[in-house]
């Protein structure tokens, strides 16, 4: 079957992989792939073959933000054959500690799609665990890819304890900016979100936002700040703009020594920093929040390419043209 492989920098194909194994082992479901979205790590180990410690030493099959059809079912595997369902792309030990607590996202031996050394899901066909695979209830397979970036926000917004009439700013306007506003509305917060490129503010508007052009001279105040940038200036902005006793959350990556934070205004003012990894235990809720917000996520769908499209779309390098890209296999 067919794949799009990242060999290293700037060189990836569509290459024939092995096919999965006919018989599907018990408690796995064979999934057709059907629709990938376009994630910034994608793009990422793309351009620098690297993102932090996780390093491409050998080809890697890209996508981890899947939507596909049931093909096949395992031993004890209750999915109807031709089922629309999302796949969540991290399979943990399950044994650990962060596993046995919860917390499987930290595990230390998660394999998760599309990072080095685990092939992602731009292919033909994977073979997945079916307690990490969910039915969508009727979405389509372009809107059951989207259950991986909002998976995103809802930890997020989980983690920051956002509750009703809270004042909170969301920083960046990009896909999960956007998501992690969503279900920060849905929990009864009061949002508003920035970015620095117009074009990012008025689509944000269209979904129905307040949202405003990034302005480091502005002073205000929030109860939670959510960064989705991973920006030195967006995160220093966003920690002098939180409350006395309010939340700093960080969801975007930032490089090793692009973010700084006053620690002595954390300690005076009694301000929390919590870090987001991930997800754990997200994937239903997202797909609840789909189905909610169903008519604002067209917005995220607009752009498709066909999976033939792939390299040349990451050789042409027009990432910001669209909010989101999905591949349709």
């Amino acid at each position: 079957m067919k794949a799009a492989i990242l060999r290293g920098k700037n060189d990836l194909v569509i290459g024939d992989v092995l096919d999965p194994p006919n018989i599907v082992p018990e408690g796995f479901v064979k999934v057709a792939v059907k629709a990938v979205g376009i994630c910034g790590s994608d793009v990422h180990y793309y351009q620098h073959g690297a993102i932090g410690d996780f390093v491409l030493q050998e080809p890697m099959i890209l996508g981890h933000e899947i939507g596909g059809i049931v093909e096949t079912v395992g031993a004890g595997v209750q999915f109807n054959i031709g089922e629309v369902v999302a796949l969540e792309p991290g399979i943990p030990c399950r044994q650990c500690t962060q596993c046995r607590s919860g917390q499987y996202n930290l595990c230390e031996s998660i394999r998760f799609f599309a990072t080095p050394p685990v092939d992602g899901a731009m292919t033909s066909y994977v073979i997945h665990p079916a307690d990490f695979t969910f039915r969508t209830n009727g979405l389509t397979v372009e809107e059951a890819c989207l259950a991986e970036p909002m998976s995103v926000g809802i930890y997020a917004t989980r983690q920051a304890s956002i509750h009703l009439g809270q004042e909170v700013f969301v920083m960046g306007a990009g896909p999960v900016g956007l998501m992690t506003a969503m279900a920060c509305l849905a929990e009864g917060a009061n949002v508003r979100i920035f970015d620095v490129q117009e074009e990012r503010v008025r689509m944000a508007r269209e979904l129905g936002m307040v949202a405003e052009v990034f302005n480091s001279g502005r002073k205000i105040r929030s109860d939670v700040v959510i960064d989705c940038t991973g920006n030195e200036s967006a995160i220093a902005w966003g920690q002098h703009s939180v409350k006395a006793g309010g939340k700093l959350i960080l969801v975007g990556m930032g490089t090793k020594d692009g973010m700084k934070l006053d620690g002595l205004d954390l300690t005076l003012r009694g301000i929390s920093v919590r870090g987001i990894f991930r997800y754990a235990n997200t994937f239903p809720a997202a797909i609840q929040l789909i189905h909610k917000y169903r008519d604002k996520m067209k917005l995220f769908l607009s752009n498709k390419i066909p999976f033939e499209a792939v390299p040349k779309y990451f050789l042409d390098g027009n990432f910001n043209s669209h909010i989101k890209t999905i591949v349709s296999l």
